[in-house]
C-alpha cells in the first residue's frame, strides 16, 4: 500500500492527511484532540453512522516515537459531513468557538490545498441569503455612523481582500457581519407591520407640518393655543425624526418591485433626506 503522510497547518494546529491508494484521507483523532472533543465518543458516533462508517479505514502510519500505529481515517470528501454533524449546542461551551471555526473554515483550507485550480474557479462563497445580510449590515452601519455606502464597501473590500461582497468566502461571513457592526434584529415585525408604521410616520409628519403652518395664524389672532401648537411643531419634529431613522433602517432591505407597488407611496417619504 502506498501511504504518504502530509500535515497541513490550520491556524496554529495541524491536520494530518494521508494519501492512501491515490486518495486523500484525513485522520480523525488529531482533529478531536485539536478541538477538545471526546475522541471515543466521536469514534462511536462515526461507527453508528451507516454512511460514515462505510467509508472509514484504518491506515498504518509511523508515529513520532517511530512505531507503526493504525489510525482511523475518513475520506477527505466526508470530513465536512462529520464536522457538520457535531451539534454546537451539545458541546462544552469552552470548545464551541474552536469547533465552529473548524466547521466554517476547515473544509475550505483542505479544498484550496488539494484542488487549488477548482477552488479558484469555484470558490465557496456566501449564499444569496448571506449576501442580503451583508447588504443590510452595510445599510445599518451607514445609518448608524453616517458613512456613505460606497466608503463602507471600499473598506470592506480592503479588509477581506475581495473585489465584490458577493465573492466573500463563506467561512468569513460571521467575521464580516461582526466587522460591519452586526445586523439589527427586527423584533419579529413583518414587512407588512413596517409598511403600516411607515404610513403612520407619513400621516404624522403631514399633521405636524399642518400644525407648523397653523401656528403663525393662531399667533396673529393672539389665540390661547399658540404655545401648545408651537411646542407640538418643535417636539413632534424631533420625535418624528427619530422614528424616521428607525423605519429607514428596518426597511432598508425593501425595494419597490414596480410602479404600482404600494411601497412606492411611502419609500420616497421615509428615504428623503
Amino acid at each position: 500500500m502506498n501511504t504518504q503522510l502530509e500535515t497541513i497547518q490550520f491556524h496554529n494546529q495541524f491536520l494530518v492527511v494521508l494519501n492512501h491508494e491515490n486518495k486523500p484521507y484525513i485522520a480523525i483523532k488529531p482533529i478531536c484532540e485539536n478541538i477538545g472533543l471526546d475522541w471515543e465518543a466521536q469514534r462511536q458516533r462515526i461507527k453508528r453512522n451507516e454512511i460514515l462508517n462505510s467509508t472509514t479505514c484504518m491506515i498504518k502510519v509511523v508515529a513520532k516515537d517511530g512505531k507503526n500505529r493504525e489510525v482511523l481515517c475518513l475520506p477527505l470528501g466526508y470530513l465536512n459531513g462529520w464536522l457538520a454533524g457535531i451539534e454546537l449546542s451539545r458541546v462544552n461551551p469552552q470548545i464551541k468557538p474552536l469547533l465552529k471555526q473548524y466547521q466554517l473554515e476547515c473544509f475550505d483550507v483542505l479544498y484550496n490545498h488539494f484542488m487549488p485550480k477548482v477552488a479558484q474557479q469555484y470558490p465557496n462563497t456566501i449564499s444569496v441569503e448571506q449576501q442580503q445580510a451583508i447588504k443590510q449590515a452595510v445599510n445599518e452601519r451607514s445609518y448608524r455612523t453616517g458613512e456613505h455606502h460606497q466608503a463602507i464597501y471600499s473598506k470592506f473590500y480592503e479588509q477581506f481582500k475581495v473585489p465584490r461582497y458577493q465573492d466573500l468566502p463563506a467561512s468569513k461571513f460571521d467575521e464580516a457581519i461582526q466587522w460591519l457592526g452586526g445586523v439589527h434584529a427586527r423584533n419579529g415585525l413583518s414587512d407588512e407591520d413596517w409598511y403600516d408604521l411607515a404610513w403612520l410616520y407619513k400621516v404624522a409628519d403631514r399633521m405636524r407640518s399642518q400644525i407648523e403652518l397653523i401656528e403663525p395664524a393662531l399667533r396673529a389672532i393672539d389665540s390661547s393655543f399658540v404655545s401648545a401648537f408651537h411646542s407640538m411643531a418643535i417636539e413632534y419634529k424631533r420625535n418624528l425624526h427619530s422614528a424616521k431613522l428607525i423605519i429607514e433602517r428596518e426597511t432598508a432591505h425593501i425595494k419597490a418591485k414596480n410602479i404600482i407597488d404600494k411601497w412606492n407611496r411611502v419609500l420616497p417619504v421615509i428615504r428623503h433626506h
